[in-house]
């Protein structure tokens, strides 16, 4: 016990010194240095081996989605494109709902199965014209951006995501299994999330907040005076994009680095044509894309930490212990919840826990598409937690940080999440 109050003290660290600003690289160190050094474990060898191995790998593995990502979305934003998008969106909804049309573009990509990354870098300079247009405070769009990808479209019956796809590799199941409870838990969750980033969004307008410009960042009067791509044009690179990734069946980096070409053909017209401006423009592109894989590596590398140490393996084992002695249902949300917080990862949570489950209660009868939709749910619940990759992920690339921005995604990313997990368990639980 000694061991895992360790790691949850090193998660509490981690969580205030974010909050207080303190760069993620650094706040995730010293909570890593913490935890070796509370479990007995030698420091250098776990901050050079587990934390930096954790690092590297990730970094490795999404340096080139995350750098064309950025580019793709730089593309939108220095072409004017994503204003225009804007103009139009808010014409049509109206400013009072600016919010609720991210969160609907956000779900549509996700359940499209559209890399979150992906779908992040190319909403975000949407999301930030439409918001000083709407004049809606910028540290709200995480908010509505990690409710849309984040929560029921990651986890609902038929979503191509990886949380909705580990289980059946383990289970034999199908992206549809649990079907009805399911869709319950998915439509519970969207609305609660709607209503929520509506009332928010309302309650800072009340309060006075606006939308602050960024550092360099033109006016809306400015950007009114812009030559800019019509709605469709503005649109066309980003539906090519989407198609490109669901119908090709090419790698993701493949679809990017054409979808960057197209977008550098369509937008051409309204970029700057001197070569110094335009690799000026993609130089801050794949800038913005390596500062965020670099925190979100670091945060990886403080899981790859908890991982590696004696307290995480007697949680696995305790885990392991309930499930066999508790109820089935109850017994796969806490042990995939608790997995995904402590690793601050929903597939890592997933890939552990699953496999156990599956061992343990197939045997016994219990039905593998109610595990199935558990697991997936219950993967969505924790995993949003202050360390988690994703998260610092969109936070940086979105310009704002824990202080500003983290306490409105932990409503929609693990609050109303961690309800959808309850009505979903309990109508299991109810249907036998």
């Amino acid at each position: 016990m000694f061991g895992i109050l360790m790691v949850i003290i090193g998660l509490i660290i981690l969580t205030v010194l974010a909050i207080k600003g303190v760069p993620i690289l650094f706040a995730t160190a010293i909570a890593s240095i913490f935890v070796l050094a509370t479990q007995g474990v030698n420091v250098v060898e776990g901050i050079t081996q587990s934390y930096m191995t954790g690092f590297s790998t990730y970094f490795m593995n999404y340096f080139l989605i995350f750098t064309l990502g950025a580019i793709f979305g730089k593309l939108a934003e220095v072409s004017g494109a994503t204003d225009s998008i804007a103009k139009t969106i808010v014409d049509k909804l109206g400013e009072k709902y600016v919010g609720l049309g991210i969160f609907i573009a956000a779900a549509v990509l996700g359940y499209g199965g559209v890399n979150l990354f992906v779908a992040l870098f190319a909403l975000y300079p949407l999301g930030k014209s439409m918001f000083k247009r709407a004049d809606v405070p910028r540290r709200l769009f995480p908010m509505c951006y990690l409710a849309g990808c984040g929560t029921f479209a990651m986890t609902g019956p038929f979503s191509p995501s990886t949380q909705n796809i580990i289980p059946t590799s383990y289970l034999g199941t199908t992206l549809a299994a649990g079907l009805v409870p399911g869709l319950v838990g998915s439509v519970f969750c969207a609305v609660l999330c709607a209503i929520y980033i509506q009332w928010r969004i309302n309650k800072c307008k009340k309060n006075g907040e606006h939308y602050v410009l960024l550092p360099g960042e033109e006016s809306l009067a400015d950007d009114d005076n812009r030559d800019v791509p019509n709605f469709l044009i503005s649109l066309l690179p980003l539906i090519l994009l989407i198609i490109i990734l669901n119908v090709t069946g090419w790698p993701i980096v493949v679809s990017l680095f054409v979808g960057v070409i197209l977008g550098i053909i369509i937008y051409w017209k309204w970029m700057p044509h001197s070569f110094s401006a335009f690799w000026k423009d993609m130089s801050s592109g794949a800038t913005n894309g390596l500062s965020s894989i670099a925190n979100t590596a670091a945060t990886v590398g403080f899981g790859a930490v908890v991982q590696a140490t004696p307290a995480f393996a007697t949680l696995s084992a305790a885990l392991t212990g309930m499930a066999q002695n508790g109820n089935a249902y109850i017994a796969v949300a806490i042990a995939v919840a608790a997995l995904a917080g402590i690793s601050g990862s929903a597939s890592g949570g997933l890939g552990i826990a699953v496999p156990m489950c599956a061992d343990l209660f197939i045997p016994m009868g219990v039905s593998a598409e109610a595990i199935h939709r558990i697991a997936a749910v219950s993967s969505s619940a924790l995993d949003s937690l202050p360390h988690n990759g994703f998260v610092n992920t969109c936070l940086q690339y979105c310009e704002t940080n824990h202080k500003e921005s983290y306490f409105d995604s932990f409503v929609v990313t693990v609050i109303i999440t961690t309800a959808e997990l309850a009505l979903v368990v309990a109508m299991f639980s109810i249907m036998g």
